[in-house]
């Protein structure tokens, strides 16, 4: 009797393939390696890029110093042309130390209180001080009580654009030449623009104000020249240049050489004020 076909023995199954074999270990090996390649081009890529905008930015930043000092030479170069063409004038006002503006002669108030005044055409503070303090002062030099100087600085132009400090103060030594200089601060100051750093334009230093400050026919046109041509900035730099240490702010107010600030009460009249200098003094 033959044997049955289940007592016959069975061909084995085929086994599952293994996922791990040594082939797809390589292939995965491969990828790694490949993924592990793009990112590493990746960041390369980008480190290029940052390396190429900050050698941009710092090609613009020189570009940019370059200009300002450029700038800068060319109109020191400019003021150097003109002062050298018309010559310089110290203003008829000047004090013996050459650094001041004196008011009204009051030099002549021999022994009399010596209230100086440190001012900025931009400087808030001081465009206060010139409509409520300054005609008191005036007030009192006029009638022989003290001496009165005027020292027009121009340090805030060192942080805004524009030089107007600076322009202001030579144009109203330029008006002192002209025998208009407290007319002419005045109304400067009255012009002060409501932001700080704003400043005024060249026709609005040489033409509009000077005119507000009663200058006209030729007084105007020499006054203008002036103004051109530069004719007092070596003055004009002195009051900045020699001004004492310790006056580091504006307004600022000295009764010989002692700081001085005047009080509410002070300011009530031209006697109260007097009377706050002498106690200075």
């Amino acid at each position: 009797m033959s044997k049955s076909k289940q007592d016959q023995p069975r061909p084995d199954k085929p086994q599952a393939s293994n996922p791990q074999t040594p082939r797809a270990e390589s292939t995965s090996r491969r990828e790694a390696l490949r993924a592990q390649q793009a990112a590493e081009a990746q960041r390369a890529r980008t480190r290029r890029i940052i390396t190429a905008i900050a050698a941009v930015l710092a090609v613009v930043i020189v570009a940019v110093v370059v200009v300002v000092l450029v700038q800068n030479q060319q109109r020191q170069q400019q003021e150097e042309g003109l002062r050298a063409q018309q010559g310089q004038v110290t203003p008829p006002s000047a004090n013996e130390a050459g650094n001041g503006l004196v008011f009204n002669n009051s030099t002549q108030n021999t022994g009399k209180p010596l209230v100086e005044a440190y001012l900025d055409f931009q400087c808030p503070g001081c465009a206060h001080a010139s409509a409520l303090i300054d005609p008191l002062l005036e007030q009192l030099a006029k009638s022989g009580e003290i001496q009165l100087t005027y020292h027009m600085l121009h340090g805030l132009d060192r942080g805004y654009p524009g030089n107007h400090s600076y322009r202001a103060a030579l144009a109203a030594t330029c008006a002192d030449v002209q025998g208009a200089f407290p007319a002419y601060s005045k109304a400067v100051f009255a012009a002060q623009p409501a932001r700080e750093g704003d400043g005024w334009t060249d026709e609005q230093l040489r033409g509009t104000l000077a005119e507000q400050a009663g200058l006209s026919g030729q007084q105007l046109a020499d006054f203008q020249t002036c103004f051109d041509s530069r004719t007092t900035s070596d003055f004009v730099d002195a009051m900045q240049d020699l001004k004492p240490d310790y006056v580091t702010y504006t307004p600022y107010f000295a009764v010989n050489g002692n700081q001085w600030q005047p009080s509410n009460d002070a300011l009530a009249s031209a006697d109260a004020l007097l009377a706050a200098i002498q106690a200075v003094a």
